[in-house]
């Protein structure tokens, strides 16, 4: 779900989606293991996670950080995403992998910009690739996109359970 202009009323729904997500869960401060290296994770709870732009896409990460995020969360909560200007290509590279990576994890996305999608990018390195981007950010607000994060979400939650499974050997 995307939201804009950046303001209370974005940050307002931004609250209210991480409390309802997080299903009655304490929010915490957090980390996520990549490799060698620990993510600080500034709230977690409940299966979702909550960043500011800057904390994923001002930082030197890349696309094993941000894969690691989609097998740990089921969604994330992106804040501030600012308007991506020329000056900001290296902040917007990192945006369209971290978008492309939970796309490909199916995680659910909630996040607050300074303006729609197609408008998020206009010119500079990269803005046609952007095109991309923005492609998958509608689709991932879609019924059918949400849908099929759900049903990636109970399957998870059936293969952990098959691990608890009952046997007998009385047979």
């Amino acid at each position: 779900v995307y939201h804009y202009p950046l303001g209370p009323v974005a940050e307002r729904a931004l609250d209210g989606i991480f409390k309802a997500l997080a299903e009655g869960v304490e929010p915490a401060p957090g980390e996520v293991e990549v490799g060698t290296r620990r993510l600080r994770v500034p709230l977690e709870a409940g299966g979702v996670a909550r960043f500011s732009f800057d904390d994923l896409c001002a930082q030197p990460l890349g696309p094993a950080d941000y894969l690691e995020l989609g097998r740990r969360y089921h969604s994330i909560v992106l804040d501030a995403v600012p308007l991506l200007t020329p000056d900001k290509r290296n902040e917007a590279r990192r945006f369209m992998t971290l978008i492309d990576a939970l796309y490909e994890s199916k995680v659910m996305l909630f996040l607050a910009a300074a303006d729609s999608a197609p408008d998020l990018y206009p010119s500079g390195d990269g803005a046609f690739e952007f095109q991309r981007t923005v492609s998958r950010l509608m689709e991932m607000q879609s019924k059918d996109w949400l849908e099929a994060c759900r049903e990636r979400n109970i399957d998870e939650l059936q293969a952990s359970l098959e691990t608890f499974s009952l046997t007998s050997d009385l047979n």
